[in-house]
C-alpha cells in the first residue's frame, strides 16, 4: 500500500517524501514488493536530473518520461523520484578511523537493497568503492562503431586504472597525475550537462554530453570555468586542476575504460 502511495506521489511530481525515509537517500523495494515497483529517490537541496542519471546510472530521459518533469527539470527538495533500474551506491564511505572505531547502530543506508520476490538475496555493497557510480556489471568493451577521437583532459601520468582493483575495489574511470591550476579541458566539442560539486565523492564535477550518446566526466577539479548548458568546444578549457583529474567515458549509461578512446601519450 505504502508503495502504491509513493508510485501515486512521484508519478505527480508530489514533493512529500517517502514516509521515514531522509532527503538525499534511495528507497529499494521489498521483497513483498509488487513487480512493478521500483526504487524511489527522495531529493536533497541542489540535487539535479543530470546528476542523479550520473550518479545511479538511470538515463536522463528515463527520470524525466517516468516522474512527468517539465523543462527546465527542476528538483524540490522533499520531492520523490521514481528510479527505474537505479544500482545501489553507499551512502558513506567509511575512512580508516571510523573502521578502527567501536561499531555503532547499524544504518538501513549502508546495507545493500532487499532482493525482489523470487530472487536470490544479495551480499551487501563492498565498504569503499573509488567512486559512487555504476557497479563493475555495467561496464562494457569498445562499441563496435568507432568512438569519437578524445584528446586528453590533462598531461600526465595515469596513477590509478580502470577496472577492478587487486583489493577488489571498482574504478569507472581514470585518475590522471596533474599540476594544480593547470586547465582541464573538454576530451570533445559538447554541451554541459552539470557542473557543480553535489555528487559524492566527485569533488567538483563537470559532465559534458557528446553527440552519439558519449557523456564524458571531470572530476575532482580545483575549480570549475563552465555552468551547466554551456556549449563547449573540443580542448577548451572547462576547469582548473587539483592534484589529480578522475576522468570517465560513459555511452547509454555504460562505462568504459577511456584508455580505449584516448590516444596515446
Amino acid at each position: 500500500m505504502l508503495l502504491l502511495a509513493v508510485s501515486l506521489s512521484a508519478a505527480l511530481g508530489a514533493c512529500t517524501s517517502v514516509m521515514g525515509a531522509r532527503e538525499g537517500t534511495m528507497e529499494y523495494p521489498g521483497s513483498g514488493a509488487g513487480p512493478n515497483a521500483v526504487p524511489v529517490y527522495v531529493v536533497k537541496d541542489k540535487d539535479t536530473v543530470e546528476a542523479l542519471s550520473f550518479k545511479y546510472g538511470v538515463p536522463i530521459q528515463t527520470i524525466v518520461e517516468r516522474n512527468r518533469l517539465q523543462p527546465p527539470h527542476r528538483l524540490r527538495a522533499g520531492q520523490n523520484l521514481e528510479m527505474p533500474g537505479a544500482k545501489y551506491v553507499p551512502d558513506s564511505v567509511p575512512d580508516a578511523a571510523t573502521a578502527s572505531a567501536t561499531p555503532g547502530p547499524v544504518k538501513r543506508e549502508g546495507l545493500a537493497p532487499p532482493p525482489a520476490q523470487g530472487e536470490a538475496p544479495r551480499s551487501a555493497a563492498p565498504a569503499s568503492q573509488p567512486t559512487p557510480l555504476s557497479p563493475a556489471s555495467q561496464s562494457v568493451t569498445v562499441p563496435a562503431t568507432p568512438p569519437p577521437r578524445f584528446v586528453w583532459p590533462v598531461n600526465g601520468k595515469v596513477i590509478s586504472n580502470y577496472g577492478t582493483t587487486t583489493a577488489g575495489q571498482k574504478n569507472d574511470g581514470i585518475d590522471i597525475q596533474a599540476q594544480k591550476g593547470a586547465p582541464v579541458k573538454a576530451a570533445d566539442a559538447g554541451t554541459v550537462v552539470y557542473a557543480g560539486n553535489e555528487v559524492r565523492g566527485m569533488g567538483n564535477l563537470v559532465l559534458v554530453s557528446h553527440k552519439g550518446g558519449w557523456i564524458t566526466a571531470y572530476a575532482n577539479n580545483e575549480s570549475l570555468q563552465v555552468k551547466k548548458g554551456d556549449a563547449v568546444k573540443k580542448g577548451q578549457a572547462i576547469a582548473k586542476a587539483d592534484s589529480k583529474i578522475h576522468f570517465e567515458v560513459r555511452r547509454s549509461n555504460k562505462t568504459l575504460d577511456p584508455l580505449t578512446v584516448l590516444p596515446a601519450q
